[in-house]
C-alpha cells in the first residue's frame, strides 16, 4: 500500500473519533484502496512499455555499434538507449512523481525524435527497419502519456 493510501486510511480512521460510522469508514477505506490500485495498474502498464522500449533501444544501440554508421547517429542512438533506461527507472520508482515521469518522458521524446529524424533523412530501408521496434514501443508510451494523435497518424503511415 502506498504512503498516500496509508495517510488517507489514517485520516478516515481519525474520522471515526468525530462520529463517522464504522460502515462509512470501511467503505471509504475500500474506495481509497481501489483507487490506489488503479494508479498502480497504470504505472505498472507504463513500466512494462518502458521496459520493452529500453530493450529495443538497447538492441538498436548494440546493432549500430557493430555497423558502419555516422558517429552522430551512433551517439544519438546511445543517448536514446540511456534515456529509455532512465525513463523506465523513473516509472518504476514509487517515489517519483507524475512530474518526474513527465520530465523523463520529455527527455526520452527528444532523443527518440532526434534518432527518428536522422533515419528519415537517411532514406535507408535498413535503418527504418531497425528503428521500427523502437518506434512501436515509443508510440505505446506516448499514447500512455497522453500522446499526440496527429503524430501517431503520421508515424503509422511512414513506418
Amino acid at each position: 500500500m502506498s504512503m498516500t493510501t496509508i495517510r488517507k486510511v489514517r485520516s478516515v480512521v481519525r474520522g471515526l473519533d468525530v462520529g463517522v460510522s464504522a460502515a462509512a469508514a470501511a467503505l471509504a477505506v475500500c474506495l481509497l484502496t481501489g483507487l490506489s490500485g488503479c494508479a498502480t495498474t497504470a504505472r505498472s502498464n507504463m513500466a512494462t512499455s518502458a521496459d520493452r522500449l529500453e530493450h529495443n533501444a538497447s538492441l538498436l544501440a548494440d546493432d549500430v555499434r557493430s555497423a558502419d554508421y555516422p558517429s552522430g547517429y551512433v551517439r544519438d542512438v546511445h543517448m536514446l538507449a540511456d534515456d529509455a533506461r532512465d525513463f523506465r527507472r523513473t516509472v518504476e520508482d514509487r517515489a517519483s512523481s507524475d512530474g518526474d515521469v513527465k520530465a523523463a518522458f520529455e527527455r526520452l521524446s527528444r532523443s527518440y525524435h532526434a534518432v527518428r529524424d536522422e533515419v528519415d533523412h537517411s532514406d535507408s530501408r535498413t535503418a527504418r527497419g531497425d528503428l521500427q521496434p523502437v518506434t512501436d514501443s515509443y508510440l505505446d508510451i506516448e499514447r500512455e502519456m497522453g500522446g499526440y494523435p496527429a503524430l501517431h497518424e503520421h508515424h503509422a503511415s511512414v513506418y
